[in-house]
């Protein structure tokens, strides 16, 4: 039996697991008080400083335009943070009611960019755990890049069962783990229900993905890999139906049906036809499952619209005058709590409180200005081109091509998510996330044994090599990924 920690850099894997669990455990919450989000962190920076600690390993690869994003993303808060002269500072758009106060005050102190500092220093020290973790990640070979992978999906299995206890044992269960929380429902490890949702719905993929890798391997269904990613489904969709998530409902039929499509079911034998008919059978069944969870006719007191949700919607415009009104320098990041209270209306005052915008792009806009609508742009361009190499390169049974598509299918849930939440404001979705966004990449020992295999059977293959330098065999390819351990055929 193969060892599940084989790889060439185990204190990496190990150290990646480290920062998953704590990340898991500790990184639920998104508000400012909570104390735990510094374990998450201070993880982060231990694992960041044993990465770079001098010692005889191999080097740690960063591409410069990777570098350029990390550095641009962090000098963000750091420039926000640096206090300015009280003429430069008056001139900023949106300062107007805190000039006021000042003015009354009679003082003119020098200020930063962000109206909350202290908050936007947290959301510095906050972006550490998804650096650490794509660090790690890149670090990373293929088989490492596995564990880590089925790590998630176990962590999200007890995060499941951990949410159908508390939903079980009722809004006074001692298992909900925070006090401002949907004690109503299914949380786990979160503060969130739509949080716990969203990483379960990824874990479909992720368990959807193990069984197509050990379909590819044996060249049929094993019985066992079947029935465990059948389990682990199940309890995974129990776990999103106690979350009463909408969007987690939506994520779970996106991750059956793109997992499903992820499955070898041609190389194991079946007819195309076969396939292709099971495959509309199936869509159609969820689609209608979906579509009576969501027009109430089924579980209508778990995913009905409420008032809140309504609210959500209605409200998107004021956050867009509110981002018009500090372009292009934003108000801070991590700033839009307090600066929010100052554009609510007297018919919108309750003793509740926007803690997040609920939408995080118009948030990044609000709190980032120019410069954050930038990074998101230019790491959704980076995405996609990342995607489409996936799509048009290489062989449908790869299993390395499989956990790129897997990593890129729960990215794409994630940045689908927060276009009505805020996942990546958690440390637990953004440690998964910054390994997702490694994954996407290829391991370095597989570019070493493409670029091998290209210098060793360019010319048998294409006769002359340099008339078609992208194109290489795609077995010459999988046996130098082999070689790393990264595939294996029948």
């Amino acid at each position: 039996m193969p060892n599940p920690f084989s790889t060439n850099r185990p204190q990496t894997l190990y150290a990646a697991l480290a920062l998953m669990g704590v990340a898991v455990l500790f990184g639920g919450a998104t508000r400012y008080e909570v104390g735990t989000t510094m374990l998450p962190r201070l993880a982060a920076l231990v694992a960041i400083v044993y990465l770079f600690w001098p010692r005889n390993r191999s080097p740690l690869r960063v591409e410069r335009g990777a570098l350029f994003f990390w550095a641009v993303l962090f000098a963000l808060p750091l420039i926000q943070l640096i206090p300015l002269p009280w003429s430069v500072w008056t001139a900023l758009p949106g300062r107007g009611l805190a000039q006021q106060v000042y003015t009354a005050l009679g003082d003119r102190p020098w200020l930063p960019i962000s109206l909350s500092p202290s908050r936007t220093l947290d959301f510095l020290l906050a972006l550490v755990v998804p650096l650490a973790a794509w660090l790690l990640g890149k670090h990373l070979d293929y088989a490492g890049r596995v564990v880590v992978l089925r790590a998630m999906l176990l962590l999200a299995l007890a995060s499941a069962t951990l949410g159908l206890l508390q939903l079980t044992m009722g809004a006074g269960s001692p298992f909900y783990f925070y006090q401002v929380t949907n004690d109503d429902s299914s949380v786990g490890f979160f503060s969130n229900a739509n949080h716990l949702a969203l990483f379960l719905a990824g874990a479909i993929v992720i368990a959807l993905a193990w069984l197509a890798d050990a379909m590819t391997v044996s060249g049929r269904i094993p019985a066992p890999a079947a029935v465990a990613c059948g389990l682990a489904i199940c309890v995974l969709l129990f776990g999103i139906a106690g979350t009463s998530s909408r969007a987690g409902a939506i994520f779970s039929v996106v991750g059956l049906l793109s997992g499903l499509a992820m499955l070898p079911l041609e190389r194991i034998g079946l007819k195309r036809s076969y396939v292709l008919g099971g495959s509309a059978v199936v869509t159609l069944a969820l689609a209608g499952g979906l579509g009576l969870v969501l027009s109430g006719r089924v579980l209508s007191d778990r995913f009905q619209i409420d008032a809140g949700t309504q609210e959500r919607i209605g409200i998107l415009p004021q956050f867009a005058h509110v981002a018009r009104d500090f372009f292009p320098f934003g108000s801070g990041l991590g700033s839009f709590e307090p600066v929010y209270k100052s554009y609510e209306r007297a018919s919108e005052l309750s003793f509740g409180y926007w803690n997040q915008a609920h939408q995080d792009y118009l948030q990044v806009a609000i709190e980032g200005g120019l410069v954050g609508m930038l990074l998101i742009l230019a790491f959704l361009a980076w995405f996609v081109f990342r995607v489409v190499r996936i799509w048009y390169r290489g062989d449908d049974s790869s299993r390395q091509r499989r956990q790129q598509a897997t990593a890129a299918l729960f990215m794409t849930m994630i940045m689908a998510h927060g276009m009505g939440d805020y996942p990546m404001r958690t440390g637990t979705i953004a440690c998964i996330f910054g390994f997702l966004a490694a994954f996407l990449t290829v391991p370095e020992e597989a570019e070493a044994s493409r670029s091998r295999s290209r210098r060793d059977l360019g010319e048998d293959a294409f006769g002359v090599y340099g008339q078609n330098q992208d194109v290489v065999p795609v077995r010459a390819i999988d046996r130098g990924l082999a070689a790393q351990g990264g595939e294996h055929y029948s």
